[in-house]
């Protein structure tokens, strides 16, 4: 059994064994500790060491699947378990492996030695027992109407138009999710029986998320869902509650009007039929009263039918214009590739009328090759505009490699893009509007000084995060961005984080986790050594600059050194770590816990940026490090770059390699401030 897949199982088990010595983080969890069978079980019983192993290979068995899910059984009765372990169909194996080993831990503590109990976790559910669940499903038993459900819901409600309007929105997007997943639990060529809805023409945007056992029938999991689906409704019905998640063993429903799930939005679900506002209706007319009811309706009608065939006459006239600008967009432009379904296509008037004829007052900075603009929409939407500065050469080509990744690219702590513009010799990218700027300034600004909370920058880091791991891990491809730093991180509502500027991105092929380049590109600061050295690149590239912020989000200080100074950040970092002084570096108003939290991002920036990449941890470690806040860290060694004087052979005595990050002494490099604009050709 070991061979193949068992080395796996082995690794999880160890992984378990040292989750279940560390408390439970902070988080969204929920636990249901007595479901058919009370009895409990001794700490060191056949009962304990058959739930041990089983859930350490449920971990590596859920994680390996496609569909992220496992549900098996281990030894023999009366001490025999049986478990079921399901992920969330946007998490990746990584993140689905810790999620079960961590619930259960917390069922452990939560719980006790109770023998059946179940953990609805952020990113999975695990449940085991000591009873035969798994028949609940069998055709004889399904009763969807005795579904055991737990329901976890936002505090607070949004501000919305209409309080039924937005009932009415939530329930239809709640249905359509309930038929798209049971279609998906029915084609036998999908691997993950999930679906997430977005409705776009509504204030706020609502967004869903729907999930089934795959051992369901497709019928099963219509039920399951809907069945969820209206005790959702029995919550928020009247209210308009910012999200609303309800959990069972068998399924899982949540909507939210903040993004919340990784990857591509399957369903776009258009919004119902707003109400009719007051005032309409006559008092004591009914739409069947009237004298003149019937004159008026037909009158209606034969409007209704004139402005139908001017619309089908533009609708025709429209249609064939489109067609040929687009067929000589795509015969003659790199983006081609790109479809309209993924990227809107906008015209150059439109644009120069969003934003004044691209005027100084609009304008929002400049990066390596691009000026961007703030825009208004002629439907009211703010947009930023990014427009060219050169029109050939390698600028181009960057330009058209952030098109082609964005096209194709969706989460929520990702910039989206909108759209673009080709006019002639003109391209020019459409993103959404991101209101609070970039993180450099609003961190090293001193005019606002303190103007991000510690939460909010502990939130900001995490988000920062996450980003990196759906570009590493949960994207269709492998993305390396290659030039993250302060300034490419946008802050939007509530300061949540947004990577910006792919235009340097590199991918990887399937199956390949590092490649090497003959063109070294990025930015002063945050380029890991052995890509500024030899030009190799790999995900840990990407971990060295997260490395860089992390350290630079906690001391609210640049990664930078003017000509005079011998020490950078990092060195500066490292020198107080080593001595024991590394709370200076930190704001000394924050509380015990907040200090406690900043010290500890510290430490995982240093283990970010070691000089050896196999050194610095995969991101999804880094995630893990963070949301599990009692986990013990390894201690960090010296980071790899120092400014100033300091020598190879004093420096290297623990049998590293070491650098000097002299910023005149790279050969062939050009380094400056802002991004460079010679790419690598893909």
């Amino acid at each position: 059994m070991l061979a193949g897949g068992g080395y796996g199982i082995l690794a999880v088990a160890v992984a378990v064994a040292v989750v279940l010595m560390l408390p439970s983080a902070t988080r969204a969890q929920i636990a249901d500790c007595d479901m058919g069978d009370a009895t409990g079980y001794a700490a060191n019983s056949t009962f304990g060491s058959n739930l041990n192993l089983l859930v350490a290979s449920l971990a590596a068995n859920a994680s390996a699947s496609p569909s992220g899910y496992a549900a098996t059984s281990a030894g023999a009765a009366p001490d025999q378990v049986y478990a079921l372990a399901l992920c969330r169909g946007d998490v990746n194996a990584s993140s689905c492996a810790a999620c079960v080993a961590a619930a259960l831990v917390d069922g452990k503590q939560s719980c006790g030695n109770n023998k059946s109990v179940t953990m609805y976790e952020d990113d999975c559910v695990l449940r085991y027992s000591g009873l035969r669940f798994m028949d609940a499903i069998s055709s004889d038993q399904w009763q969807p109407s005795q579904i055991i459900w737990r329901l976890d819901r936002a505090p607070w409600s949004e501000k919305v138009q209409s309080v039924g309007w937005f009932n009415a929105a939530v329930t239809k997007i709640l249905s359509a999710l309930a038929n798209y997943t049971g279609d998906m639990a029915g084609n036998l060529t999908s691997k993950k029986y999930f679906a997430t809805g977005e409705m776009n023409d509504f204030n706020p945007k609502i967004y869903g998320f729907a999930q089934c056992v795959p051992d369901m029938t497709p019928q099963q999991c219509k039920e399951c869902v809907r069945t969820l689906g209206d005790y959702t409704e029995q919550t928020y019905k009247g209210n308009s509650l910012r999200w609303v998640s309800t959990y069972s063993v068998w399924c899982r429903v949540m909507y939210s009007v903040r993004p919340f799930y990784g990857g591509r939005t399957m369903l776009q679900i258009s919004a119902p039929p707003p109400p009719a506002p007051a005032g309409d209706t006559p008092v004591g007319t009914t739409p069947e009263a009237g004298a003149g009811k019937k004159k008026s309706a037909a009158g209606i009608a034969a409007g209704v039918a004139c402005s139908v065939v001017v619309l089908l006459v533009l609708s025709v006239l429209s249609f064939v214009r489109f067609k040929r600008r687009t067929k000589a967009v795509e015969t003659d432009h790199p983006l081609k590739k790109i479809t309209r379904a993924q990227c809107m296509i906008f015209d150059l008037p439109a644009l120069q009328e969003a934003t004044e004829n691209f005027s100084e007052n609009n304008k929002l900075g400049e990066g390596g090759f691009g000026t961007v603009y703030k825009g208004v929409l002629s439907d009211g939407q703010e947009v930023a505009v990014k427009k060219l500065l050169g029109t050939t050469g390698h600028g181009l080509d960057q330009l058209h490699n952030e098109v082609l990744l964005l096209a194709e690219l969706q989460h929520k702590n990702l910039v989206r893009l909108q759209g673009f513009c080709l006019h002639q010799e003109q391209t020019l990218l459409v993103y959404e509007y991101i209101k609070n700027g970039s993180l450099d300034n609003i961190l090293f600004d001193i005019s606002r000084e303190n103007a991000l909370k510690w939460d909010q920058q502990y939130n900001i880091i995490l988000g920062i995060a996450k980003g990196i791991l759906y570009l590493h891990e949960d994207s269709s491809v492998r993305i390396i961005h290659r030039d993250l730093k302060s300034n490419n991180i946008l802050l939007g509502e509530d300061m949540e984080p947004k990577i910006a500027d792919f235009g340097l991105a590199k991918l990887l092929g399937e199956g390949h986790t590092h490649t090497r380049t003959t063109r070294v590109v990025g930015t002063f600061g945050y380029m890991a050594p052995e890509y500024v050295s030899d030009g190799n690149v790999s995900t840990k590239i990407d971990i060295f600059s997260f490395g860089v912020l992390v350290l630079e989000i906690v001391t609210r200080r640049r990664n930078d050194s003017g000509d005079h100074d011998l020490v950078n950040l990092l060195s500066d970092v490292w020198n107080c770590w080593t001595k024991g002084t590394i709370s200076k570096l930190i704001d000394q108003s924050l509380d015990g816990y907040s200090q406690s939290q900043a010290l500890r991002c510290i430490q995982i920036g240093l283990l970010c940026v070691q000089s050896d990449p196999d050194d610095r941890p995969h991101i999804s470690s880094v995630i893990f490090m963070l949301t599990r806040e009692n986990m013990e860290l390894q201690p960090p060694a010296q980071p790899a770059f120092f400014f100033g004087t300091e020598s190879v052979s004093s420096s290297s005595s623990h049998g590293q390699r070491s650098y000097v990050y002299d910023r005149y002494g790279f050969a062939n490099i050009s380094v400056n401030d802002v991004t460079l604009t010679e790419p690598y050709p893909r």
